[in-house]
């Protein structure tokens, strides 16, 4: 980014605080790893979560030839790996869940429990990989399923899918654009997939604003999705409409309302009927209500922010980068509480003295009464490091 552009950025975002409620935030102590999730060195994705906190998925990229999808570990002991012997995994002796050949660079992940599938987009080669895990009689992952490939936009960057497990959103980057895909089952497995809908993010041909989407969520009968290069978070409306009135032309999935955010947002996070966006250029994460969609607030935090989760309850957490900071920002954590009248950042540091640390994507995790938060640190490529939250995190304000 030009630094005329980002001057910008932040004269906006100064801008709009000026008629926000302040939020006290605190610079405290260090925040340290209690453990690390070693992946060997690869390029780690991205990752997710089982509903229940045992498992995570996580997506690696190795060199050139290929992308191996594993259940990294389970929560209690992070150096377990489960799947089975895959020619090529980097880590764990060769222990993967599945393997997809060709460096697709998948960004995100998605996990449906309802049909135990993993939703992966693949950026580099605009398709869409369905692929569902088994699981033994423990309980145990053991391997994930050949992939179902679907074409879709250019860029898929990021996936949403419903609770039932059968159509899937996926925001296309490079096209501008969002593809509605029904995924079709056969013996209660993924048979095939396919694209009933493409929409345009940038209706006016005349006036293109050439907004490049990043994120998206559902909830309820609308997607929610960033985009990045015009500011704004947009709705898509009528998503669950019928699939063959939609090929017919009979009913629209289309786009709705949008709404402006702060500068440069990346990512989103939902918590009831809010939305939490993290502006990366504005250092701040806007408040927006879904009903109607509009924005609420704007709050500083830490610098060049990147990833944002929730703990399903009442916080909201946030990966600050500290890249943009030319004194030399230190990499951070940021605490909001939903009504963001509390805030707390704190520094974070690697679990290895020296090691670099940029954190991006983050995952809080509620166990035993225990919240931990989960950091995908890209910095050393191969590696999730996880957290204690803090104790005024660990309840509600």
């Amino acid at each position: 980014m030009s630094s005329t552009y980002k001057v910008l950025a932040i004269v906006v975002s100064l801008a709009a605080l000026l008629f926000l409620p302040l939020v006290s935030a605190q610079e405290q102590q260090e925040l340290n790893p209690v453990s690390k999730l070693d992946l060997g060195g690869s390029k780690v994705n991205g990752f997710v979560f089982t509903a229940d906190g045992k498992f995570a998925f996580v997506s690696v990229s190795v060199g050139r030839e290929s992308s191996v999808f594993l259940v990294a570990a389970s929560t209690t002991d992070t150096t377990k790996f489960y799947g089975k012997k895959v020619r090529g995994c980097p880590i764990a002796g060769e222990v993967c869940l599945a393997q997809v050949r060709g460096n697709i660079n998948p960004q995100d992940l998605a996990y449906n429990e309802e049909k135990k599938v993993l939703f992966i987009p693949g950026y580099d080669d605009d398709t869409l990989y369905i692929s569902q895990v088994a699981f033994d009689k423990d309980g145990n992952p053991t391997e994930a399923k050949a992939a179902k490939k679907v074409a879709v936009g250019a860029g898929p960057r990021a996936v949403a899918v419903n609770a039932a497990g059968t159509r899937a959103f996926t925001v296309n980057e490079r096209e501008h654009t969002v593809s509605v895909v029904d995924i079709l089952y056969k013996d209660n497995a993924p048979d095939k997939g396919e694209v009933i809908a493409t929409i345009k993010l940038d209706p006016d041909e005349e006036n293109p604003t050439y907004p490049s989407p990043a994120d998206i969520a559902i909830v309820g009968d609308r997607a929610f999705v960033v985009n990045t290069d015009t500011w704004k978070v947009c709705e898509l409306k009528n998503i669950n409409a019928d699939s063959e009135k939609v090929k017919k032309g009979e009913e629209k999935i289309e786009l709705g309302a949008c709404v402006d955010t702060g500068a440069y947002p990346r990512a989103m996070a939902m918590l009831g009927n809010t939305a939490y966006v993290i502006n990366s250029l504005g250092d701040s994460v806007s408040q927006l209500s879904l009903e109607p969609l509009e924005s609420k607030a704007e709050v500083p935090v830490g610098d060049a922010p990147r990833g944002i989760a929730t703990d399903n309850q009442c916080w909201v957490v946030v990966t600050n980068t500290g890249v943009d900071n030319p004194e030399g920002g230190r990499p951070s954590l940021s605490f909001l509480s939903a009504d963001l009248s509390k805030s707390l950042t704190l520094s974070i540091t690697a679990k290895e003295p020296g090691d670099p640390i940029v954190p991006t994507q983050v995952q809080v995790l509620v166990k035993e009464g225990a919240k931990e938060v989960w950091v995908l640190n890209i910095g050393a490529r191969g590696e999730i490091l996880i957290y204690p939250a803090p104790e005024a995190v660990q309840s509600c304000p």
